[in-house]
């Protein structure tokens, strides 16, 4: 196969995935029924009743994937990567990249210079993918991206674009609708303004500009695959139990005709409006031997598998069980951070594989400015804890010889504030009669909290 049709076939074939994850996340994902009977039955209800569970594993990480800060090595490095962090809005686009990795297990950000600006933005794996390279599975040997669009005949065809390290090549569809198995020969060469009459487009980038970012390697997994088992037994009790209340507010009742008086039983004469039985009034059952009512399923018939399958789905997407209890008793202390440890090692891990990625996007976009340095990323942190726990930590690891500006780093604030604090400090010491003669002794981290911002952190225990 070409690479045209291996990106457009590998497309295709991932896009049901990611639709049953997206509908697994939006709490849209269709009841799962054992008989075509209960399906009808209950088709008017189906829709309407949704406790969405799975989208709490996903949001749980996300909420704690913070970007601190990225700093380069000069200062005029740094200058440059804040204008394009800010023309290209990333504080709300890095937000969006990370929840809808987590949501597809894929995400992929295309860098591109466009009127001397340089563009960043998202696109998702529903008409993106990246090949690599079959011997080196790290070196990206294309990337694609496949659309559609209407044509002036109000026609749909199928755009591709393939990227590579000095080129685009872009595509069409001959015919509105893609076969399963897409060929070379479905496309023709789309030729436009910026294009050679081979539908080529030349470039001085050096690498592709589509960066993956995944929850996985080598191919991502959604946040919440695990619960989607979980969501369909919770679906399934709630919509039964909504079922059933109907039954509870209005129970089915019967009556038994004497024997031998099934033809002459009537429920008081009233054929047309049948058997009444409001407030107030008698009823007149002529040749009823018995009457009685069939009993409802009751309440804890759903509600004690319902807390079962929640707490299936704490544990196997290892996220705390109070996340999806808010209400309930949440742990402080040590106990809370006992608790989140595996959601904290879970993040960590996350920030492992989307900040690896991060460092690629942002050392492109130097090259492209013309500084060849290197570019950290700095994470606000993940664990939980107090005011008092923070600070005692801050001081701890001031005392064993961690740098000031690294502890600040990694209690959250700001790289431009810590740096601002800095300038202050050696401004303070430099000043005459600020020196202590013989003093040699480091101090501890005991910041004036009276003058800074309140801790990021802050959670009561």
């Amino acid at each position: 196969m070409t690479d045209l049709t291996l990106a457009v076939t590998e497309i295709l074939d991932r896009r049901d995935d990611y639709l049953t994850a997206e509908e697994y996340y939006e709490g849209t994902a269709e009841e799962v029924f054992t008989t075509a009977a209960i399906k009808r039955a209950l088709r008017k209800t189906v829709n309407r009743f949704r406790l969405n569970f799975a989208a709490t594993p996903v949001d749980t990480v996300n909420n704690r994937l913070e970007i601190a800060s990225v700093s380069a090595v000069s200062e005029e490095a740094g200058s440059y990567l804040d204008r394009v962090w800010a023309s290209n809005e990333l504080t709300l686009e890095v937000g969006e990249i990370h929840k809808n990795t987590l949501i597809y297990g894929d995400a992929y950000l295309i860098v591109w210079p466009m009127d001397d600006v340089l563009q960043v933005y998202y696109n998702s794996p529903l008409t993106t993918v990246v090949l690599y390279d079959e011997e080196n599975p790290r070196l990206k040997r294309v990337a694609a991206k496949v659309w559609e669009i209407t044509n002036e005949g109000g026609k749909t065809r199928t755009r591709v674009n393939l990227y590579y390290a000095d080129r685009v090549e872009k595509y069409i569809s001959l015919n509105e609708r893609l076969p399963l198995t897409p060929k070379d020969a479905d496309f023709v060469p789309f030729v436009d303004e910026t294009t050679d009459s081979n539908g080529v487009m030349y470039h001085n980038l050096g690498e592709i500009p589509v960066f993956h970012f995944r929850t996985e390697r080598p191919k991502g997994k959604p946040e919440h695959l695990a619960a989607y088992g979980a969501q369909d037994m919770i679906n399934k009790l709630v919509v039964m139990q909504m079922a059933s209340a109907d039954y509870h507010g209005f129970p089915q009742r019967y009556a038994l005709a004497a024997e031998g008086s099934s033809e002459s039983a009537d429920f008081g004469g009233d054929e047309k409006a049948g058997f009444s039985n409001n407030p107030g009034e008698m009823a007149i059952l002529n040749g009823i031997k018995e009457v009685g009512q069939f009993k409802a399923a009751e309440p804890s018939t759903f509600l004690e598998p319902f807390k079962a399958y929640i707490r299936s789905m704490a544990s196997t997407t290892s996220t705390p069980l109070h996340y999806f209890e808010p209400t309930g008793n949440v742990p402080s202390g040590e106990a809370l951070r006992t608790a989140e440890a595996p959601l904290v090692k879970k993040v960590r891990t996350r920030q492992l594989s989307f900040g690896a990625t991060w460092r690629e996007v942002f050392s492109f976009i130097l090259r492209d400015g013309g500084f060849n340095e290197d570019v950290q990323v700095h994470w606000k942190p993940v664990e939980t804890f107090d005011t008092k726990e923070a600070m005692e930590i801050a001081r701890i690891k001031r005392q064993i010889g961690v740098p000031e500006a690294q502890v600040f780093a990694e209690m959250g604030y700001d790289a431009a504030l810590i740096e601002q604090w800095e300038a202050d400090k050696n401004s303070t010491a430099t000043q005459p009669g600020n020196d202590i003669p013989g003093d040699t002794e480091s101090h501890d981290l005991q910041p004036d909290t009276s003058g800074l911002p309140d801790n990021p952190n802050d959670k009561a225990a």
